[in-house]
């Protein structure tokens, strides 16, 4: 009766310390002397399991071995009867270390320390001497001393019962039933782990270093046909040798025993061990896998060797269907079992968080330019894809997608940088530099796109106290871009670092916009106010083993900050898991207090140094740091036309008058250049504007091209960088196709700069077709690119011509799919195969850039197939949402074309059909 009261209270332990009653306390181990099965025993309380350590009578070793559960999985006193004492642990030599067998051995606990987080034994009969580290996850064993040699061997029955399902899995993940012969004379790496088929938890055994010594397992099956128990060694040979014990011998050799979930993946149980394996004798051990932001800190060499070509090969293993990868997982592995994945839809799979997605494709990244592996390119495409359709229309991202339901995961989510990496890949991409330059045109335009959207939803998101730019919560709510909460303990609130990560990425743009200087200088401000003085955040060890953070008087200490600061007030919060508000640190409970971060020096750095470099750099020229057009756009050569219709704009893209449209062929407006015009809002302020790269600093030549046949005046206002510069009088012109230029000479700085055309009558500006740029330095002028407009109406399609109202048109009201060229566009069937095709008469054969525009108020991607001239040039260039009907956009890939007729054709990949497509653009390559 007492052992089942015993193994109760360890089955309750076990359920009760995930509860309320024990989350205040730290997990540690708890030594206390017990009669247990008639003899003394240490009972060794560990949160991984309990071990019952014969140490009286010349005895010593495990006796028991009880898993979370309640199973006992050496069971020395259970049936069958006499042949009990059979089973414990190590059970080497002479009986040493074998429970219920006297050996001579006396055992001593060193330090008499019995709590904390770890406790330890030491074991000796004269020949040999053993200790033995508990720790919370763990039982280490080291040798101190061997006369001769000497081995571990385990006798167990797993899961409690001696069953014929019991099983072992080996470091290759394969899993095998042990047979009465046994199997293995030696195998490496040297460690497995025991299950059975009704237990929640595995009992691993470990043993470094490798060697030669032999290793074998076998079932006890005793001669009236009982499964006794099975055996497994390390440092003994077969049921063929006689069990010899040879080959292990002095005091290198340590041996690793512990229970572990049944449910973990294989290879995380491979990277706990290895972990282990490296600090064998270390509390705290976490189990750190190989695969971690260091594998990118290699030598640049390193990418194109064998080895990371391997690894990358087992990264890709691990990529969903949907292109991206899960968090939390050792992706440096190859999967071994269906386990290693995480399934798609749940658990950890399809996510941001934790580096997951934007490392494997860092990682991807730098092999490839390495070695240009196809297989990898392919992949690495997939991710990016996959981030492109992750992305909310507002410019955010969910921690997971595809959305699983669940308000948490699907907030937009700076919480640990997750966005912020994600933006900073991005914006590698959309440079196009090394190791990104083999990223295909149409994927670098759209991350171009989509780190543009990301920085709107960035300077949306920083929140005001009275009027003033502060700081960022670490998510928000995907619809209302409000803070919001993420788990219990993290509150709708400003944080002191996922601010910080923010400002480093905004500082990182050169040449900034106003509103990001803004925010820059509103973020370090708030920053200043909000620091944390005269205390410092120190690591106390208590009487009772338990180590603990405690804000600690200093007068010298460095800044520090909150991880959470209240919105109104910018009180410091601290929060248990019950959600309460607490603004006193001390009031917090032990395990959030030790287990998360509350407070970091995290803005250091930047207040002291980052800062004012940055304050350096954007008055001056010449910096080194991240390069984004804000429009995404190249801008390469010595003249650049700038296309209206790109940049930013009061008003709508016309393409010509809807009444010479449909009445006329040879309609006005025809002659623009690009994909239309802006006929900006009749009032005063109306205004385009474009972004321009300068390679120099110095004088440019600044032409506006635009059209105006009514008699009031349209002048317009430019300023470059938000300084006026000059104004343009932009005259009254003879036609709507009579269009004209009027220019200005200005200096540029080197690197971005923001053309801005503004209008100062109530007119508004005059129709504009675009802004070119001309560095005076160079000789000549260049010439307007050949731009080719194919609209999708006049082709072969399967599907409808869809368009609206003439008068609708006219009035520029936000009629729905509004904003088309020509006389409509093309809503192909929703079903596979659906398509549209287009004929091109091509002076030249050579370079071109295909544009597509189109639009897709749904949330799904549609993919789609390119052909030229039958030949697949692309086969999935996708189409993501747009964000509305109106919200129409290009996408463009390289093509090379023929002289003479050209066929391009778009087949749609998934049932849905394509997008609605307005038209095609053919412009010759730069």
């Amino acid at each position: 009766m007492e052992k089942v009261k015993v193994l109760l209270s360890v089955f309750l332990f076990s359920i009760l310390g995930s509860s309320s009653i024990f989350a205040q306390e730290k997990p540690m181990v708890k030594l206390t002397e017990v009669v247990w099965d008639g003899v003394g025993c240490y009972k060794i309380e560990m949160p991984m399991g309990t071990v019952y350590f014969e140490k009286d009578n010349g005895v010593s070793g495990f006796k028991s071995f009880v898993d979370p559960e309640g199973r006992d999985w050496i069971a020395s006193y259970m049936e069958p009867g006499p042949h009990g004492d059979y089973r414990g642990f190590p059970n080497s030599v002479g009986n040493f270390g074998h429970a219920g067998r006297n050996s001579g051995s006396t055992t001593k606990i060193i330090d008499g320390k019995t709590e904390g987080d770890q406790v330890i034994l030491e074991s000796t009969n004269g020949n040999f001497t053993f200790q033995y580290w508990f720790f919370i996850d763990r039982v280490a064993i080291k040798v101190l001393k061997s006369e001769g040699e000497y081995n571990f061997l385990l006798e167990c029955v797993a899961g409690g019962t001696a069953d014929a399902e019991d099983y072992f899995v080996t470091a290759d993940g394969k899993k095998h039933i042990p047979t009465e012969e046994g199997e293995f004379d030696d195998f490496t790496p040297e460690w497995f782990y025991i299950g059975d088929t009704k237990a929640k938890n595995v009992l691993f055994l470990a043993k470094t270093p490798n060697d030669d010594a032999p290793n074998e397992n076998h079932r006890q099956i005793l001669k009236d046909g009982v499964h006794n128990m099975d055996l497994y060694s390390f440092g003994r040979t077969g049921k063929e040798e006689k069990y010899q014990v040879r080959g292990m011998s002095g005091n290198n050799h340590v041996c690793i025993i512990g229970f572990t979930p049944a449910n973990r993946p294989h290879n995380e149980i491979a990277g706990m061990i290895e972990s282990f394996f490296e600090k064998p004798f270390t509390a705290g051990v976490k189990p750190v896998t190989k695969w971690s932001k260091a594998i990118l800190n290699q030598d640049k060499e390193w990418f194109g060797s064998v080895e990371a070509l391997e690894i990358a090969r087992n990264v890709i293993q691990y990529q969903s269907s949907q292109g991206g990868w899960p968090k939390s997982t050792d992706l440096a592995r190859a999967p071994h079992t269906s386990g290693d994945i995480p399934p798609e839809g749940r658990g950890r799979a399809n996510s941001i968080d934790n580096d997951a997605t934007t490392l494997p494709m860092e990682f991807l990244a730098r092999v490839i330019n390495a070695t240009g592996d196809e297989h990898l390119k392919t992949s690495f495409s997939k991710g990016l894809d996959y981030l492109f359709a992750a992305q909310y229309p507002n410019g955010g991202w969910p921690q997971f997608w595809p959305l699983r339901g669940d308000e948490y995961y699907s907030r937009i989510t700076f919480n640990d940088d997750a966005m912020i990496r994600v933006m900073n890949l991005l914006t590698d991409v959309a440079a196009g530099e090394a190791p990104y330059s083999f990223v295909d045109a149409s994927r670098r335009s759209k991350a171009a796109i989509a780190v543009n959207k990301g920085i709107d939803c960035i300077l949306k998101t920083q929140i005001k106290q009275n009027g003033k730019l502060t700081a960022w919560c670490a998510q928000y709510d995907e619809k209302t871009l409000q803070p919001a909460w993420a788990r219990k303990y993290e509150p709708p609130s400003l944080s002191g670092d996922e601010t910080v990560s923010i400002l480093r990425y905004l500082m990182s743009i050169e040449l900034p916009s106003p509103a990001i200087i803004d925010a820059v200088n509103g973020g370090v401000t708030w920053l200043k106010a909000v620091v944390i003085k005269g205390v410092r955040l120190d690591n106390v060890r208590n009487s009772d083993g338990r180590t603990e953070r405690i804000l600690v008087k200093d007068s010298k200490a460095p800044l520090l900050w909150a991880r959470f600061y209240e919105l109104n007030t910018n009180r410091p919060l601290y929060l248990d898991r019950d959600s309460k508000f607490n603004y006193d640190y001390s009031k917090v409970g032990y395990e959030r207090r030790s287990g998360y971060d509350y407070h970091g020096y995290w803005a250091k750095p930047l207040l002291e140094k980052e800062y004012s470099e940055w304050l350096s750099r954007i008055k001056t020229t010449g910096s080194t740091s991240k390069k984004l057009n804000q429009y995404g756009t190249a801008h390469p050569g010595k003249t650049i036309i700038l296309e209206a219709e790109k940049g930013k704009f009061s008003g709508i893209i016309d393409r010509h008058s809807c009444w010479h449209n449909v009445m006329l062929t040879d309609a006005p407006h025809s002659t623009h250049s690009g994909r239309g015009v802006v006929d900006t809002h009749n009032k005063v302020g109306s205004y385009i504007e474009v972004s321009y790269d300068a390679n120099w600093s110095g004088p440019h030549r600044i032409t506006a091209r635009y059209t105006h046949i009514k008699s009031d005046p349209r002048p317009g206002e430019l300023l470059i960088n938000g300084t006026p510069a000059s104004v343009l009088e932009m005259k009254q012109t003879d036609a709507l196709p009579a269009w004209k230029t009027e220019s200005v000479v200005h200096n540029l700085q080197l690197g971005t700069n923001i053309i801005h055309l503004r209008a100062l009558n109530d007119g508004g500006l005059p129709n504009m077709d675009y802004i070119k740029v001309a560095e005076l330095r160079a000789p000549q002028i260049g010439e307007l690119p050949g731009i080719q407009v194919l609209e999708a109406e006049d082709g072969t399609y399967t599907g409808k011509e869809d368009h609206h109202s003439c008068w609708n048109f006219i009035a520029q009201n936000q009629a729905k799919h509004s904003g088309f060229t020509g006389e409509g566009y093309v809503d192909t069937y929703n079903e596979k195969g659906s398509f549209i095709e287009l004929e091109l008469d091509s002076v030249k054969a050579g370079s071109y850039i295909l544009g597509v525009r189109y639009v897709h108020g749904k949330p799904d991607v549609r993919p789609a197939e390119v052909q030229v001239n039958k030949t697949v040039v692309n086969p999935s260039f996708a189409f993501p949402p747009t964000g509305a009907w109106t919200e129409w956009t290009t996408i463009s890939i390289p093509i090379e074309l023929k002289a003479g007729k050209n066929v391009i054709r778009l087949s749609a990949l998934s049932t849905e059909g394509l997008a609605n497509i307005d038209h095609y653009s053919i412009t010759p390559a730069l």
